[in-house]
């Protein structure tokens, strides 16, 4: 028997439609800004960490990518710009992210690369076992209900041998460290939306979803009960973010 799914701003069992429905609102009025909050809430890190998450990946020309809660497309982007894969697929649940991306890819960020947007619940992904060599999500994870259900989608989609990359919020370990962070999500991630949308309760759920979710420990546990193997993580930032690596078995 499978999990519960959970309201994603508490952790607590409630049904799916409670945080889908609100991710959906959230993520549709915060689209056109999505990318400038990330990098000045982050006081600029976000671009070293989608760094970092590209480098973890192993793409050669042939690879054929899936994005995950790809949103507007700063991890494609990130690929495109670093590698030059067959194919990406940019898929994310809410149209109006996808239609920022679409923007990005008409003015070249796509660097030549193939990339396909789709609107795709990661609960459910429309796509036949084994379809790609590498998937990718950033910041997505946390806003799903059924995470258990996601992460073996996931591995259904991947190839024998196929790899995973995960870019989270996460806990820091140490105590001083934990304690500003836990002040920033209570206090700075709201005013930054504020500023940035005025949307001030919008972000106020994304930080109590950065609070509810699992550390670095547990969420690497659920990747192992996913079937995945070689399951490793990186804390950035003192532990604040996390890179979360994981490999299907081989035929």
């Amino acid at each position: 028997m499978g999990m519960p799914t959970i309201d994603t701003a508490t952790g607590q069992e409630a049904p799916a439609e409670v945080s889908q429905d609100r991710a959906r609102a959230i993520f549709t009025e915060i689209a056109e800004q999505y990318e400038k909050f990330n990098h000045y809430s982050s006081f600029g890190q976000d671009r070293r960490w989608l760094d970092k998450l590209v480098a973890s990946i192993p793409v050669s020309s042939s690879s054929h990518i899936l994005d995950v809660a790809g949103g507007t497309g700063e991890v494609t982007f990130a690929i495109c710009k670093r590698h030059h894969p067959a194919h990406i697929v940019l898929s994310d649940y809410t149209p109006a992210m996808l239609d920022v991306a679409k923007q990005r890819i008409a003015a070249g960020d796509n660097r030549s690369v193939s990339v396909e947007t789709q609107v795709v619940d990661a609960q459910d992904m429309p796509f036949d076992n084994a379809s790609f060599d590498i998937v990718t999500m950033a910041y997505g994870i946390r806003n799903i209900p059924d995470r258990m259900r996601a992460l073996r989608e996931i591995h259904r989609v991947l190839k024998p041998g196929g790899t995973v990359a995960i870019l989270e919020f996460s806990t820091p370990p140490l105590a001083p460290a934990r304690a500003f962070y836990k002040a920033y999500l209570k206090w700075g991630i709201p005013a930054w939306g504020q500023l940035f949308t005025g949307k001030r309760d919008d972000f106020v759920y994304l930080a109590d979803s950065i609070k509810a979710f699992p550390d670095q420990q547990a969420f690497a546990r659920m990747l192992e009960d996913a079937s995945f193997q070689d399951v490793n993580f990186t804390n950035l930032a003192f532990g604040a973010a996390a890179i979360h690596t994981a490999r299907t078995a081989q035929c």
